[in-house]
């Protein structure tokens, strides 16, 4: 009797519960590290199972970054309101997501995280130069021509020649960027049904969250099967060596972190702890819930409340700089492909640097929407311009994303409160809270 109450009361909710829980993800781990120390042939039985979910998750990638990027910058385009700020909308974006970009580069290849791995372990994960694209080994005498060539082609296969092709091909960069020229297209319409248009995508949009959180609910699962069959090849020493990759990584964030603070700081001409106490409840959030829509409402009541923002602003700025303008993500795509660059020994001349801040910027706005390990799999964008092959480390990358993805997320939300604070006004350039004392005197 008692069997089949507890039978009855473990139902399939009961486990989606579960599943859902993001501590779930702690056994996942372990017993993926288990079985790929201890039961190697089951675990690479398990490799098909690990790759099937990689293919879910990277499905859902095409339809949410359209979706997303072309209502996002149409319907900024139609806004009246973001007329009036759109050169500082551009400019701050700009400057922003190149700069992100930049520390991100200077900071990895100053460190060198991948000079940690031993050429024994190099040769186990097979990291052999894959020269099918583009090589970017430079000869002393390298000339500048050929620098100019692997940045043509880059651009050339930015552009598609036919956004059909491309979307059968699964091009995710070609059709992130006819993303941003039909959305741009779309929002100087003067057609009244075009805002039709972009209730249809928004339904995209949603639908394709929907079924990224269902796929995500079976992460712990598809997490086991991936590690488990990844140290069964490698062994667990290539994890222990990815230490120095994320110590790297969350000094990036730290540093993005000051940077921005500085800037929110001078924009709100308030004190210092005055900032940091309005901006304590979105900071704390990105790094529990780890998800940056989630803090969309109290980033805009710091700014707007605490901060004393221009309010209609704020509203319109902080969304569209979250979904677009992904600065955490930008600095990890950027950091992330010197690291890999420096596992393939490949010195980066100028041109690859170049490549590397464009196609971080535009990898970073492919993930609008995207959490956790779905962001990784955009990390081809950067990667495959460069001549660099994702599958060697990609497994590496989500065996340690749950660490770096709390500050990654903070990286978003809180660059983008900066960048919000660098378009918006800010109505007193005194504390609010003196504002408040001081009118409370004179009545």
């Amino acid at each position: 009797m008692i069997k089949n109450e507890v039978f009855n009361g473990f139902n399939f909710y009961s486990l989606i519960k579960v599943l859902g829980n993001p501590w779930s993800i702690v056994p996942g781990i372990l017993l993926g590290l288990y079985l790929g120390i201890y039961e190697k042939n089951l675990s690479q039985a398990l490799t098909p199972y690990g790759d099937l979910y990689l293919r879910l998750l990277k499905m859902c990638v095409l339809p949410l970054l359209f979706s997303a990027i072309t209502m996002s910058v149409g319907r900024l385009m139609s806004s009246n309101e973001a007329n009036k700020y759109i050169k500082r909308i551009l400019i701050v974006f700009l400057i922003g997501l190149v700069g992100v970009s930049i520390i991100g580069e200077i900071v990895t290849a100053l460190t060198n995280p991948g000079g940690s791995f031993d050429d024994s372990t190099l040769t186990t994960l097979g990291l052999v130069v894959n020269k099918s694209e583009l090589d970017l080994d430079i000869s002393p005498n390298g000339d500048v021509m050929n620098q100019q060539e692997i940045l043509i082609s880059f651009l050339f296969n930015l552009v598609p020649e036919n956004i059909f092709v491309s979307l059968s091909e699964g091009n995710a960069l070609a059709t992130l960027f006819f993303a941003i020229v039909f959305g741009a297209a779309m929002g100087n319409l003067e057609e009244s049904n075009k805002e039709d248009v972009f209730n249809i995508l928004e339904v995209v949009f949603k639908t394709s969250n929907k079924l990224i959180d269902w796929i995500i609910l079976f992460l712990p699962i598809g997490l086991c099967f991936l590690l488990a069959s990844q140290i069964a090849t490698t062994g667990f020493d290539v994890l222990v060596a990815m230490k120095n990759f994320v110590i790297v990584t969350i000094l990036i964030f730290f540093i993005i972190y000051l940077v921005s603070t500085f800037v929110i700081w001078q924009r709100a001409g308030c004190s210092l702890w005055q900032v940091l106490i309005s901006l304590k409840k979105p900071t704390i959030l990105a790094l529990v819930t780890r998800s940056s829509f989630t803090c969309l409402p109290s980033s805009i009541s710091a700014l707007a409340e605490s901060l004393n923002f221009n309010t209609q602003t704020v509203n319109l700025v902080v969304p569209l700089t979250m979904t677009v303008c992904r600065f955490g993500s930008v600095a990890y795509f950027a950091a992330t492909s010197i690291f890999v660059g420096q596992l393939y020994h490949n010195q980066l001349n100028l041109s690859s640097c170049l490549i590397i801040i464009i196609a971080s910027i535009l990898a970073g706005m492919a993930t609008a929407g995207a959490t956790g390990i779905v962001t990784l799999t955009v990390l081809d964008l950067v990667l495959k311009p460069l001549g660099l092959p994702l599958e060697a480390v990609l497994l590496l990358l989500i065996a340690i994303d749950p660490i770096i993805d709390p500050f990654r997320t903070l990286g978003i939300v809180h660059t983008s409160i900066a960048a919000t604070a660098a378009i918006a006004d800010s109505n007193s350039k005194q504390s609010p809270t003196f504002a408040s004392e001081s009118q409370r005197l004179e009545v």
